[in-house]
């Protein structure tokens, strides 16, 4: 009998990439509905995402749902997105998106365009009415635009359901890089535990994006900020009332402003809106002086004690976020793609996750950006 050769197990050939149709990497809100979307089409898809889904720039109790947007197209696209998350809501029944609305200040009629052409629901209230419809408000200067339809998003139950919805297709492994090998077919992902090899990858890792987007070649010219969200106690009169999402660009009681309710709990959450908000992070790691920090939360909480005083000015509690902005600004969308590779970044996304989450999985697909996609990059869709 021929002795079996002593180096068999090293002459097997070399592990091969394990083959995928679509890789999604990331976690957060638009990288599990981009994998819930493809799911649902019956595509072989992973999503990476080395942390607990939906803990990076997606995290929190809460965001806001509006209609209301400069870009006409982004009001186009937040009509889909909230049918999307009525669709969703149906498959996990459970309240997504609340019916509390949202009132602004300081937007006047030519700012409420797009609504009127698109056909949403709006109307303008005077001073009297927007005060029964936000109680908490002192006196409002002006009229008020009301958005009937907009409301409170519940972000950690809608990642809770989608984590469900897609559980079996998550794989909790970093992410090294993503590269498209010279002559080869789609694209590679190095990750911590194997090399896989997709006809296409979806990159939504927030502020891993533009790392991992340059690996391909893509510039995403992102820049990365700490955000202060501090969070106030509704006063004992007026617990258990209805409270509407806010945006105050009126500067009537100092700053700009944007407010949400935390569902149920009796708590609301109040930030600054306009330049100089954020913190910058040099490199996307440094953790920023801690008084300048402070110091947006000081001026948080004295516009409540100005202009809510149904809301108690002392904060309970601070989230600080993670917030990633274009160059065209705040609440931006951009997009970017190559034959293998498709990139998404933005400010302000989770509110339109039910339809970009489709989108984004028919450009994967595809392998093309779909029409309402295919003019964004750099220039960015802006809905301030």
């Amino acid at each position: 009998m021929n002795a079996r050769p002593a180096i068999e197990a090293d002459a097997r050939p070399a592990a091969l990439p394990h083959e995928l149709d679509v890789a999604v990497v990331g976690g957060g809100v638009l990288g599990l509905a981009t994998t819930d979307a493809l799911v649902r089409r019956g595509a072989d898809v992973v999503c990476f995402e080395a942390r607990t889904p939906g803990q990076g720039q997606s995290g929190g109790l809460t965001r806001t749902f509006r209609h209301r947007h400069d870009d006409e197209r982004v009001v186009a696209l937040a009509i889909e997105a909230r049918a999307g998350w009525r669709r969703w809501e149906q498959r996990c029944s459970r309240r997504l998106l609340g019916k509390e609305g949202a009132v602004y200040a300081g937007i006047g009629a030519a700012d409420a365009a797009g609504l009127a052409r698109h056909d949403v629901p709006h109307r303008f209230v005077e001073p009297a009415e927007g005060r029964e419809l936000f109680p908490v408000l002192a006196e409002p200067v002006g009229p008020l635009l009301l958005d009937p339809d907009a409301g409170a998003l519940r972000a950690r139950r809608t990642i809770e359901a989608l984590t469900g919805w897609v559980k079996h297709a998550l794989r909790s492994v970093e992410v090294h890089g993503v590269t498209v090998p010279p002559g080869g077919r789609g694209a590679e992902i190095q990750t911590a535990d194997a090399i896989y090899r997709a006809r296409h990858v979806v990159i939504c890792a927030g502020t891993a994006t533009p790392r991992l987007a340059a690996g391909v070649g893509i510039d995403v010219p992102v820049a990365h900020g700490l955000h202060a969200r501090p969070r106030f106690r509704v006063r004992d009169a007026l617990r258990g009332s209805s409270l509407p999402c806010w945006v105050d660009r009126s500067g009537a009681h100092g700053e700009w402003v944007y407010g949400s309710p935390v569902g149920s709990t009796g708590d609301y959450v109040v930030g600054l809106i306009g330049d100089g908000v954020d913190v910058a992070l040099a490199g996307g790691t440094m953790v920023p002086p801690r008084t300048e920090m402070q110091e947006h939360v000081r001026r948080v909480a004295a516009y409540v004690g100005r202009a809510m005083p149904g809301l108690d000015a002392n904060p309970v509690g601070v989230r600080v976020c993670v917030m990633s902005k274009l160059p065209a600004g705040s609440d931006t969308l951009g997009t970017w793609q190559t034959e293998a590779v498709t990139v998404v970044a933005g400010h302000n996304l989770f509110k339109l996750a039910p339809v970009l989450g489709e989108l984004l999985a028919d450009a994967a697909s595809d392998g093309r950006l779909p029409e309402v996609l295919e003019h964004v990059g750099e220039r960015s869709l802006t809905f301030a």
